[in-house]
């Protein structure tokens, strides 16, 4: 609810403005970073700082900070305080539309939100210092890439690749390799493994990085550089600075199994056509969402799909696939894109789907 009050407060013992656009942004972009469930209340909080025409916003859950700096406001005082993340964004939805601008006042450990005469929020705070904090005294210079708008890509086709697996703990990240000027990214469900384009033969350098930083990058949408050495990650602009601690735990070498030949056959496959097929067959197939195996079947032009039993007997004609897996990786290409699909004659050996920007490796059913 908003009530009908002054612009400015006298009791107001500091305050600035900030844009809708440039706090909503924000507060869209770390949301992954906010975890879901914690027995440290404080990781909820978003930490507001401002001095001297300086500040910034920043949020936590110890393995990924990220910063957005205030830049070009205006203001008087010192605020240094934390705010509940769903209180903010619960605010945000119900604003008028027509706040453009916001002036946030501190009285005490209070934090108000006000657009002209409305007050559109008004939070409880705790000292921001109380926050958690990973002191980076320079950025690490082991790895400085330009990845321009890559955290999009990384974010929406190779994160969701990534798994939990008590094996390998590394597996809930992003493997990022580095070679030089050029570099990689890759992940693996262990079902079905990623990795961008151009692949890295011989990389010098190997990290595990969080899916989530890659998430609140790419909600910027904006160019960027990943610095990275052996304890710390970041990604920045002038805009914001994503980083945190490298976590332990070697990232196993999947990714070696892409293959380059012995492939028999090969076909250019329109994904909605293939993605369309899968459907198709979830309309006719009993218990298909559960599971359903199917044969791809390949003459000198065309790839088809068909449901094939449980038991089914693999003969030349094809290969034996998940469906529900399959029809998850079709998924991860652009809707109007061709890919090159590839299989070989052994049986084991992986599919390979490959769209220019990226290569798939897709294990066969046993």
């Amino acid at each position: 609810m908003a009530f009908n009050l002054g612009l400015k407060s006298k009791t107001a013992e500091a305050s600035f403005s900030i844009s809708r656009d440039a706090l909503t942004r924000y507060i869209k972009a770390v949301k992954g970073i906010i975890p879901q469930k914690t027995t440290v209340p404080i990781l909820k909080f978003v930490r507001i700082y401002y001095k001297n025409g300086d500040g910034y916003m920043r949020v936590s859950d110890t393995e990924c900070f990220a910063d957005l700096s205030l830049q070009g406001i205006r203001g008087s005082g010192e605020i240094d305080l934390a705010v509940e993340y769903t209180a903010l964004e619960s605010m945000l939805a119900k604003a008028p539309r027509s706040s453009g601008i916001f002036l946030v006042e501190r009285e005490g450990n209070n934090l108000t939100f006000k657009d002209n005469t409305l007050v559109c929020g008004k939070f409880a705070g705790v000292n921001g210092q109380d926050c958690p904090s990973y002191l980076v005294a320079n950025k690490p210079t082991d790895v400085r890439v330009a990845i321009g708008d890559k955290a999009k890509y990384v974010s929406k086709y190779i994160a969701p690749f990534c798994i939990e697996d008590e094996q390998y703990t590394a597996l809930n990240r992003v493997l990022l390799e580095v070679d030089g000027d050029a570099f990689g990214f890759a992940a693996t469900d262990r079902h079905a493994l990623i990795y961008t384009l151009p692949l890295i033969e011989e990389p010098k350098h190997r990290y595990a990085l969080p899916t989530k930083a890659f998430k609140a990058v790419a909600l910027y949408d904006a160019d960027c550089t990943l610095c990275v050495d052996a304890n710390t990650y970041m990604f920045y602009n002038d805009l914001f600075v994503v980083y945190g601690k490298n976590q332990g735990g070697g990232y196993p070498d999947f990714h070696k199994l892409v293959f380059r030949d012995g492939f028999d056959h090969e076909h250019k496959v329109n994904v909605k056509t293939l993605r369309d097929e899968l459907n198709r067959l979830s309309g006719i197939l009993p218990h298909y969402k559960e599971f359903c195996p199917v044969m791809l079947t390949y003459d000198s032009e065309y790839l088809g799909v068909k449901p094939v039993p449980e038991d089914y007997a693999f003969d030349k004609g094809g290969v034996k696939m998940d469906s529900i897996k399959l029809l998850e990786l079709m998924k991860r290409f652009d809707d109007n894109s061709s890919v090159t699909f590839k299989s070989a004659g052994n049986i084991n050996r992986p599919t390979v789907w490959a769209d220019g920007k990226a290569v798939t490796l897709f294990a066969p059913m046993r």
